[in-house]
């Protein structure tokens, strides 16, 4: 998302859709997060997703992994940094996210990996949800 090789005329932000059981549609948003001040804001991420009609907003910039659910049913992920890379909100410990949606049963499952440095071992935290009436909540 940072640019995509030096490209500065990349979109602020990108979109997918995708088609769920029951006559939902799932939307993406990716943003950098560059937009956001103060960095990871949630309510402002939340307010991002809402004026762009996203279900999952996935962002950045802050090197801080997390996976937050708002009470208004959207999902707000940050995968963190894979590198660990340093900031002054972030752990410096490397992190990733993977996201598994299942079109069919509308389920949404997201595993954070995070690399403890300390003790030389890779933690997973799993979360699942499910898509229901364009709202998410935990499954």
């Amino acid at each position: 998302m940072d640019y995509f090789g030096g490209d500065r005329d990349t979109p602020v932000s990108h979109r997918l859709t995708i088609s769920m059981n029951g006559n939902n549609n799932l939307k993406i948003g990716l943003i950098h997060g560059h937009q956001i001040s103060p960095r990871g804001d949630r309510s402002q991420l939340e307010s991002i997703a809402i004026d762009n009609d996203y279900n999952i907003l996935i962002s950045g910039h802050t090197h801080k992994e997390e996976v937050f659910l708002t009470k208004k049913g959207i999902l707000l992920l940050n995968p963190g940094s894979v590198t660990g890379a340093w900031s002054f909100i972030a752990s410096g410990n490397p992190s990733f996210i993977t996201l598994s949606i299942n079109e069919e049963t509308r389920e949404i499952n997201v595993s954070l990996y995070q690399l403890a440095k300390r003790f030389v071992e890779i933690n997973e935290v799993k979360s699942s949800f499910m898509m229901e009436n364009n709202k998410i909540r935990y499954f």
